[in-house]
């Protein structure tokens, strides 16, 4: 008889103390590790960090991250797409691929053969960007609240007067649907998604929080002529107002008189 080939043992798993394990709302893994990470299956997740050491991505891995974050060295041998990545230093080995858009390291490090695509340095540069080239973006995959559908009109009740006809007239086509954020030109689109950054951020007092909150509302709710004739003095009411702000109001203003702001 011949002896049958003993399969090869599954490798053992260590849990160290200080690791975290975490999934999210939308099911995306995030792991957070004490110390070194090792990347050696493929897949996406939310948030891959060690707080104490590196990160290397195996080679013929491919990950997908929201953020990959270390205080040391990102190493990536495979694949690797990624949102941000934050480190010391991001090492491409040779044959390596990364698509990241936000780069948050001190030094860059890529093979002979690797490439490397994406690259800002922070999301106000990315924003920037796109926003003083708005009219040469034609499509942007914003993700806007869904609207809730309006609600039907309940059945008209049958006529008391059973002998009473009722005439079948010509059906009102329904209404057009509301317009969407996307729709906005570039410009207004950019400054709406500025205005709705520094409106998270909930640092303003009161009257400023107001007169921000008021532009969102009439982007959102796609009423250009209020707010043609409300932007200059809803704009005066910020007081001190930050860089998003500030270009913001070059982007309304560029859309309603057409000055561009040149520096």
């Amino acid at each position: 008889m011949s002896r049958s080939t003993p399969e090869p043992a599954a490798p053992t798993v260590i849990i160290p103390r200080g690791l975290r394990i975490e999934i999210d709302s939308e099911g995306q893994l995030s792991i957070h590790a004490p110390g070194n990470l090792v990347v050696q299956n493929s897949g996406k997740y939310g948030v891959l960090e060690s707080l104490g050491g590196s990160i290397r991505i195996d080679r013929g891995v491919e990950v997908e991250a929201i953020t990959v974050r270390c205080p040391e060295t990102c190493y990536v041998q495979g694949f690797l797409t990624a949102w941000k990545v934050n480190a010391r230093s991001l090492h491409l080995e040779e044959s390596a691929r990364a698509h990241v858009v936000l780069q948050e390291t001190e030094r860059l490090e890529i093979g002979r053969d690797a490439r490397l695509v994406g690259n800002f340095s922070s999301e106000r540069e990315l924003v920037g960007l796109l926003s003083r080239f708005a009219y040469q973006v034609r499509s942007l995959p914003f993700r806007f609240e869904r609207r809730a559908a309006p609600p039907e009109l309940p059945e008209a009740p049958a006529p008391e007067n059973p002998e009473e006809k009722v005439v079948q007239g010509a059906q009102f086509p329904p209404p057009p649907p509301e317009p969407s954020p996307a729709e906005l030109p570039e410009p207004l689109l950019f400054a709406l998604l500025l205005l709705e950054r520094e409106s998270e951020r909930r640092i303003h007092p009161a009257t400023s929080q107001r007169a921000i909150d008021e532009m969102i509302k009439l982007l959102h709710e796609q009423d250009l002529e209020t707010l043609g004739l409300t932007y200059k003095t809803l704009f005066r009411r910020i007081a001190e107002p930050r860089e998003d702000i500030q270009r913001a109001e070059e982007l309304v203003r560029q859309c309603f008189t057409g000055e561009v702001t040149v520096g």
